[in-house]
């Protein structure tokens, strides 16, 4: 669930607010936001023990906990994209008072990560022809919000893992050996806005620079929980794997069991896996028939049938059909082979 910049809608004359909209289209939304507002609150008088017990009440919300549901299983991606950045400036408002919480740090790089991602950075994919301009900032500030978002999970894990992140660059197997199972969260999210942030910078040498220090990252949460959040991690690989050449050490047959193991384990109801595996090793190979059935198969599977990946397989959906809608940019011999 990927920056959110207010817009509004002229009427009159009058600008009326989205967040506004939000509000009056999910009392749920309505609800979380008003116990988040109370815990700020709260920040402002009290001992110091009792506001950081707040807070963690206050992270305990949205990380991991029912209150997430609220976004997770709503149907509706642009309620959720204009009320991401209410949620992603509290996360923050509550860490400057509570800098230790892991729960916050993930809650935090988690949400960063993820608007990046699913709002700004594939707003900036559809319009690289139509506004190459627009979509030039996009990118630039969809790399800002998933290093914003790293820089959070490394906070997290700084907490156990003191000098974690100077280790990550002198040390990195020793560092990296050290972790355990509970950490594979901050991990995960640490590595995956590091490699959103290359993915919308690709001319930012530094950052390419830092590309094994992430797969490294990946390797290791894989080894630790190689089934995390519905297998993630397997997901990140279908890609890495799939869209570089043998030569780059790229693998199609490697991209393809990360992809057999995720279908597995989601019970082909997850419809993320089929879209990263077309527009990666399909794309690559200029396998126009292997993309097409791949990305049917993502737009057959129901997003209510599992309800905690609702929003995700509409996104992943409005991907797929999008990917369908440009087949003639991504294959020379596109009219050839359209049947």
């Amino acid at each position: 669930m990927p920056g959110i910049v207010a817009l509004h809608l002229s009427a009159s004359h009058v600008k009326i607010n989205l967040m506004t909209l939000a509000y009056i289209r999910n009392p749920l939304f309505v609800t979380a936001c008003s116990v988040v507002f109370a815990f700020i609150l709260l920040l402002a008088s009290g001992c110091g023990a009792l506001r950081r017990a707040e807070i963690r009440n206050a992270a305990r919300v949205f990380s991991g906990f029912p209150g997430s549901n609220v976004f997770v299983r709503d149907d509706d991606p642009e309620l959720i994209r204009d009320a991401l950045p209410f949620v992603l400036k509290t996360y923050e408002a509550l860490l400057a008072s509570d800098p230790k919480n892991r729960d916050l740090c993930l809650a935090t790089a988690e949400g960063f990560v993820k608007y990046a991602n699913a709002f700004v950075g594939a707003e900036a994919e559809k319009l690289e022809e139509l506004d190459f301009q627009r979509a030039q900032y996009l990118r630039r500030r969809a790399t800002k919000l998933s290093l914003r978002g790293r820089n959070y999970a490394v906070a997290g894990l700084k907490i156990d893992y003191p000098d974690f992140e100077k280790r990550l660059r002198e040390d990195l197997q020793r560092i990296l050996h050290a972790l355990s199972e509970k950490d594979v969260p901050l991990l995960f999210w640490a590595a995956a806005g590091w490699a959103g942030a290359i993915s919308t910078d690709v001319n930012n040498m530094s950052l390419i620079a830092e590309l094994p220090m992430v797969e490294a990252m990946m390797r290791r949460a894989l080894e630790l929980d190689e089934d995390y959040e519905g297998g993630a991690i397997h997901e990140f690989f279908i890609t890495y794997g799939g869209s570089r050449s043998e030569a780059m050490g790229g693998s199609a047959k490697r991209a393809l069991e990360h992809f057999d193991h995720v279908v597995s384990l989601t019970r082909g109801e997850k419809a993320s896996p089929y879209v990263s595996l077309a527009s990666s090793v399909a794309v690559r190979k200029q396998d126009y028939k292997m993309f097409r059935k791949l990305l049917h198969k993502a737009l057959a599977i129901d997003p209510d049938a599992v309800p905690e990946w609702r929003l995700a397989n509409i996104l992943a959906q409005e991907k797929a059909q999008w990917l369908l809608d440009h087949s003639a940019e991504l294959f020379l011999d596109y009219e050839e082979t359209e049947p």
